[in-house]
């Protein structure tokens, strides 16, 4: 019997010591960081908090409401799910940190970038964005111009305003002896005539 009670309080021992090295590694846990104003003064830790567990969107819930859809900008609609709201957001970054982070990999896989976006390409390229683009990084990576056999400019490249000037096809006629026109040696959607690929700004003429 003896024995057994000296287990115990070896093991009570060896378990309040391995508690006080976790308790010592969890001091942000004790100071996590400053609130966003906003939280700061409208809320208390156990608003969020429960003793031991941590924070879960039903916390979020009980001052954030996302039911009535057409309250909401229509960038953040999918916020009407009420949920992974911790994926996206976490405190204590300090009074001017941001609290949000985009995570596109929530949303659903058929909405449409432009239903956010502002699409720089008007419509030039359709609605399917992410053929070209990814959700982690917008930039094209790698992006080649096709050969210079594929003689489309016009699919992706609008003429600036000038070439949509009768005066500046006249005196491309006139300078460089050619006609212009349906019927010429040159139309205006043959940019290739002129233009170089490596080169915008690099006339072949």
């Amino acid at each position: 019997m003896a024995a057994v009670n000296k287990v115990f309080h070896i093991g009570v021992a060896v378990g309040m010591i391995v508690f006080s090295i976790w308790l010592f590694s969890q001091e942000q846990a004790a100071e996590p960081g400053a609130l966003k104003p906003v939280h700061e003064e409208n809320a208390v830790c156990s608003d969020c908090h429960l003793p031991w567990q941590r924070v879960d969107d039903s916390s979020c819930d009980g001052c954030h409401s996302f039911t009535d859809t057409f309250s909401l900008r229509p960038e953040i609609r999918f916020h009407e799910a009420e949920e992974h709201c911790l994926d996206c957001h976490s405190e204590h970054r300090g009074r001017t940190g941001n609290i949000s982070r985009m995570d596109h990999t929530l949303l659903n896989p058929d909405l449409l970038c432009s239903t956010c976006h502002l699409d720089p390409h008007e419509q030039l390229f359709g609605e399917d964005c992410r053929a070209c683009h990814g959700i982690s990084t917008w930039s094209v990576a790698g992006y080649r111009h096709p050969p210079v056999d594929r003689q489309e400019c016009n699919r992706c490249h609008r003429a600036p305003l000038s070439h949509q000037d009768l005066e500046f096809w006249q005196r491309i006629e006139k300078r460089h002896n050619i006609r212009v026109g349906d019927i010429g040696d040159l139309t205006p959607t043959e940019c290739w005539k002129c233009h170089v690929i490596h080169d915008w700004q690099h006339l072949k003429m």
